[in-house]
Formats: structure tokens, C-alpha cells, sequence
């Protein structure tokens, strides 16, 4: 199997998480399989839209080939929701890109950190801000 497969059985998921709700949002593991990542993505926004849906949103793109139009993308995106998110993390990102991330939090309404290890964002994720 190829291993850009195993990155799309990978469901994401609302998550409870030490008394709040997260949800993970999984574009991890598609290697370079970039319209497969947009899709995939296009696909949970329509759950991560949702009123119900959790403000904190927990991004891991590990193992895919992330490239700055597609972070504005999912940055665009998250900005445009008719909902307000709280905190936005990405897990996974190289380091240009963690700095074009921190260059762009600036312009969106919720915070938003780029974070190496999934434990760590999820704590930030739910602690008191």
C-alpha cells in the first residue's frame, strides 16, 4: 500500500481533552498527494463550520508536503468561517512555514502557534488564555 493511503484512512476527529473539546484535524501522512490533502481538508471544513463544532482546532500535517498557498488556504479558510475560532495550532510545519504562520497570525481574529509535538498543542489548545 502506498503510504499516502495510510494518511487518508486518518479521520479527523472532535476530541475531548482535560475539560474542553478539540477538534483534530488530520492532514498528516499524504506525502506529496497535495489535491488529495485540499480535498480532504474541504471535506472537514464542513464539519469544522458547524455551531457545534469546538473553537480550538488542532492541525497535523506530519509527512505531507505542506506549501505556503496551501496554508493560506487553510489559513483563509479558518479566517472566513462564519463562526469565531478561539486557537488555532499546527503540528508539523517546516520552519519557513512556522514563520509565514507566525506572520499571519497577526491578521486573524484567533490565536494562532505552530508546535512540534501533539501533546503540547493540546494543552495550549485548552489551557486558560
Amino acid at each position: 500500500m502506498e503510504k499516502y493511503k495510510l494518511g487518508l484512512k486518518k479521520k479527523s476527529f472532535s476530541l475531548s481533552y482535560n475539560g474542553g473539546e478539540i477538534w483534530c484535524e488530520h492532514l498528516d501522512s499524504l506525502c506529496d498527494q497535495t489535491e488529495l490533502l485540499k480535498q480532504k481538508f474541504m471535506e472537514d471544513l464542513l464539519q469544522i463550520q458547524k455551531p457545534s463544532s469546538s473553537s480550538f482546532i488542532a492541525v497535523v500535517v506530519n509527512e505531507s508536503d505542506i506549501d505556503g498557498e496551501i496554508l493560506d488556504q487553510i489559513i483563509n479558510e479558518f479566517s472566513s468561517l462564519k463562526r469565531q475560532l478561539r486557537k488555532v495550532v499546527f503540528i508539523g510545519l517546516t520552519m519557513k512555514l512556522k514563520r509565514y504562520v507566525k506572520k499571519r497570525s497577526a491578521d486573524t481574529n484567533f490565536l494562532m502557534v505552530c508546535m512540534d509535538d501533539l501533546e503540547k498543542a493540546k494543552e495550549w489548545l485548552v489551557g486558560k488564555s
